[in-house]
């Protein structure tokens, strides 16, 4: 069963839309990757900070078009990729989801191999030389940095558990940030919230099957996955919980061209959530909104 936050835009054709100037002439708004670096910098990112991205490939198609060998789409979301890096720095640590959720329809789940399902920006991060991919057969990150290993190593036992990546995260106080996109669909880390919490309109269901390791050993593998209950309005709404943290001062943004950049710590958004929760138990998803 998939998540409701998810990743559907993509850039089948690179460019950005046309401004009108005051003389009637159209000119395309452009910004330089290092524009990226800054605004990440701007909001709280540091060198050697663990930063979780949900990253919109919206933004890439904002760079300059410039001669390159590989294709356009290709360079512009590695120009993003390394401009993210830049502001992560050597000593950080880097994490794209990498959600693949055809485990749960039966297929295999092959750690080197299985494409990311959520955007073309995870996708090329996960494929570029370096990057890990942590274990979990449906919520699977591509990491790269100084603690990939010990990410990449937790075993995968329930999604958004107490031992979880998404709990390690918490543990560590990692920067969530949504690149361009809203947290209604860079907002996976509510989920790990509502586990702990014991959210009724979400239950446990284990699924199983064969998990493919980077040397291409198959084995079994069997993981909880807190799915939501179908007959509810279950559905992630999160625009509450955007603005409870921007009107508390929890959340930072930023604004570069036509793209919106927001960070906040993992303890900000769990206590902020979880007191919205404690407030109004559907304060969350579809059946309790009411902005």
């Amino acid at each position: 069963m998939r998540t409701t936050i998810g990743y559907d835009k993509t850039i089948a054709k690179v460019g950005t839309a046309p401004l009108a100037a005051p003389d009637g002439s159209v000119t395309r708004v452009t910004i330089a990757p290092s524009a990226v670096t800054d605004a990440l910098l701007s909001i709280g990112v540091r060198e050697g900070s663990v930063v979780m991205v949900h990253p919109d490939a919206i933004v890439a198609a904002q760079f300059p078009a410039t001669p390159a060998a590989r294709p356009g789409n290709e360079q512009r979301l590695d120009l993003l990729i390394e401009a993210i890096e830049a502001a992560v720095g050597s000593q950080g640590t880097l994490l794209m989801p990498a959600f693949s959720y055809s485990f749960t329809r039966g297929e295999p789940f092959d750690i080197c191999n299985t494409p990311s399902a959520v955007g073309m920006v995870s996708e090329r991060f996960r494929t570029r030389p370096g990057v890990r991919r942590t274990l979990d057969p449906i919520f699977s990150f591509a990491v790269r940095g100084h603690l990939a290993q010990e990410l990449c190593t937790i075993p995968a036992k329930e999604c958004f558990g107490a031992e979880s990546v998404f709990a390690v995260l918490h543990r560590w106080n990692a920067q969530i940030v949504d690149l361009g996109c809203s947290m209604s669909r860079g907002g996976t880390f509510v989920h790990y919230v509502e586990t702990a919490y014991g959210v009724d309109y979400r239950y446990k269901k284990r699924f199983s099957g064969i998990v493919i390791s980077p040397d291409g050993l198959a084995t079994e593998c069997s993981v909880v996955y807190h799915v939501r209950d179908l007959t509810r309005k279950s559905g992630a709404d999160l625009r509450r919980l955007q603005k409870r943290l921007a009107d508390d001062g929890k959340s930072r943004t930023v604004q570069i061209g036509k793209s919106r950049i927001m960070a906040v710590t993992a303890n900000e958004l769990f206590d902020t959530a979880w007191k919205m929760l404690d407030e109004d138990p559907v304060s969350l998803i579809a059946e309790g909104a009411h902005i």
